[in-house]
């Protein structure tokens, strides 16, 4: 019948589900070992510190506007579509569900929307690999996130008063407010070039010449050298005590790689 086919359906989504989780999870200390040991990914301050050969190795450089939006955009749209086909008596009556979807939720509207929008003019082109490669686990992990917070993920009705329920939407919260702290002293680098107490120049030898960056200080980059990453790290470590899943897990471990 109709009915027993869709409910085969979602079995076979779920079991899918929990594997690519697991998948997730195995692959993270690998994706670890080889972009800290093997491959230094032309981001950030890396994009400036590679040779010309090498920076066109890893493909055409994109409007870094442009490029956040496209490689965060799975995340809501997973989202979007996760909702509209929700299992309505796991998401609508348990508010631990919609609290953790709500979480990942403002998190990349902030990301794909707010974030894009505020960028300097001087921002770091993205290159086309690495787009790539975002979009790639972002596809993934939108539909792990969104999915499960939707459908699979099933919490008893008081979960949301458990003590590490509540310890991890604080730990969010902080990560969240670091995250959004660290990315405003970034992006206003640019408007104080003369002001040092905000931040100091280093340089970086390459082919064409010297290129200059800026050292941030203020915030938590008094005690850490990325402290937006480090933002994300305690943010999505709240989201995976919370949500006691190894879906959560998983993309912490991704997170800290």
């Amino acid at each position: 019948s109709i009915k027993s086919t869709i409910m085969e359906g979602m079995i076979a989504t779920e079991v899918y589900h929990r594997r690519l989780s697991i998948f997730i999870l195995i692959i993270s200390p690998i994706t670890y070992f080889i972009l800290t040991r093997k491959v230094v990914a032309p981001f950030g301050k890396h994009s400036s510190s590679s040779s010309n050969s090498s920076q066109r190795n890893w493909g055409p450089s994109l409007n870094p506007r442009i490029a956040w939006l496209i490689f965060e955009s799975p995340n809501l749209l997973w989202s979007i579509y996760a909702y509209i086909h929700r299992d309505k008596d796991v998401f609508d009556n348990n508010y631990s569900n919609v609290i953790l979807f709500s979480l990942f939720v403002v998190h990349y509207v902030n990301r794909c929307i707010v974030y894009p929008m505020r960028m300097t003019k001087g921002s770091s082109k993205v290159n086309l690999s690495v787009l790539s490669s975002a979009f790639l686990f972002c596809s993934i992990n939108g539909f792990l996130q969104a999915y499960g917070c939707c459908r699979f993920h099933i919490y008893s009705p008081t979960n949301h008063t458990s003590v590490h329920f509540r310890i991890g939407v604080l730990l969010w919260l902080v990560g969240f407010i670091v995250n959004l702290q660290s990315d405003s002293i970034l992006r206003n680098l640019r408007k104080n070039k003369g002001n040092n107490t905000t931040s100091t120049e280093a340089s970086s030898s390459t082919t064409s010449g010297t290129t200059r960056y800026k050292i941030p200080y203020g915030g938590l980059f008094e005690y850490v050298s990325c402290a937006n990453f480090f933002g994300e790290i305690i943010e999505w470590l709240g989201y995976a005590i919370a949500s006691s899943s190894i879906t959560g897990w998983a993309f912490w471990f991704f997170v800290c790689g």
